[in-house]
């Protein structure tokens, strides 16, 4: 099942049988998930026998069984939801349970039981090759998969929300934002929201980059940013500053090696694609670098150039390696690196 033929199940009033959300995106199955229990449209004043809820792992399908044999109260249909359940986990007892729990529901054509599953709860395998439990239920269950939203459908998603707050927005700001705080749609509605209710507090009637960098949370990936613009940029200034910052925060020496290391990488590896003839939208399409980042990593690799990345990438591989066998290991090594390269 797809999430058109969930809402053409909802315009019809036909909602029984039982369904499963999984996937990646929890913003997604969420919504949705609220989308079916809206549609059941339980009286507040029989929710008690009308709307039954569960939650947990491991599932308990007495318990769901029971509540699918008691007919809804005043109401056509009664909603039993089980919030985080993991498939994943289940012996073949519990399958065999939840087999007969979805004949159990063809019985009883007023009961609508739904699960969302835990994160990692559910193997749905790929296309060509399903896992055991999809070729099990797919012909039994309305299965529902809402895996990570490309960029693409989050900018136009993203758009949609500010258009919603009576703000407008541009495409670099969408990018500047999904770089800055991570692709998770949970997070990003935050945003939107902090970042709407900003713009119509200063009379601004468009968000921009300044405001995203001004006040959008960072990501953990985006913690680096600092690092990785000092790199970029060739400032030993910044790079103390950001290194004094991740010594107070007690990074790893190990970690910011790494992170030093993928940065240069992924610099020298856009700087070979330049020297090959390659524009800004063929080193996207190969490399899947955020277009927002992207100009800047052209810009930093231009700065460098490949024969002088390339000596530096050896170099951190040197340092990376004295680092775990005898050398000059920790913040010093680092600082050494720094004051020699940048």
């Amino acid at each position: 099942m797809d999430t058109n033929e969930l809402k053409s199940r909802i315009k019809s009033g036909t909602l029984s049988g039982v369904y499963i959300f999984g996937g990646e995106e929890e913003y997604l199955i969420r919504y949705y998930l609220k989308l079916l229990c809206d549609a059941v449209e339980v009286d507040p004043a029989f929710a008690v026998f009308n709307s039954i809820s569960f939650e947990g792992p491991e599932v308990i399908f007495e318990d769901i069984a029971e509540a699918v044999k008691s007919p809804p109260m005043m109401a056509d249909y009664k909603m039993i939801v089980w919030k985080r359940a993991n498939f994943s986990a289940m012996k073949e007892k519990a399958l065999d349970e939840l087999e007969a729990l979805c004949a159990l529901t063809s019985e009883h054509p007023y009961a609508v039981v739904a699960f969302s599953a835990a994160d990692e709860g559910l193997d749905f395998g790929t296309p060509k090759r399903p896992s055991k439990f999809i070729k099990r239920f797919s012909d039994k269950i309305n299965i529902l998969r809402f895996d990570r939203s490309t960029e693409n459908q989050l900018y136009g998603w993203l758009k949609k929300h500010f258009d919603a707050s009576g703000v407008g927005v541009t495409l670099d700001t969408l990018k500047a934002l999904v770089f800055r705080s991570g692709r998770s749609m949970e997070v990003l509605a935050n945003e939107v929201e902090k970042l709407s209710a900003l713009a119509l507090s200063r009379g601004l009637s468009t968000v921009g980059v300044k405001e995203v960098e001004e006040v959008a949370t960072s990501s953990p990936e985006c913690d680096t940013f600092a690092l990785s613009t000092a790199i970029s940029e060739r400032n030993r200034a910044l790079m103390f500053d950001a290194l004094v910052d991740m010594r107070s925060k007690r990074v790893d020496p190990t970690v910011i090696i790494g992170m030093m290391a993928k940065t240069y990488s992924e610099l020298l590896t856009v700087s070979m694609l330049l020297d090959d003839g390659m524009g800004a939208s063929d080193i996207e399409a190969q490399t899947k670098i955020n277009p927002y980042r992207l100009k800047h990593v052209i810009a930093a690799s231009k700065r460098y150039g490949t024969k002088r990345l390339s000596q530096i990438v050896l170099t951190l591989t040197r340092v990376d390696a004295d680092s775990k066998y005898g050398g000059v290991t920790g913040y010093t090594a680092i600082e050494l690196f720094v004051s020699q390269n940048i």
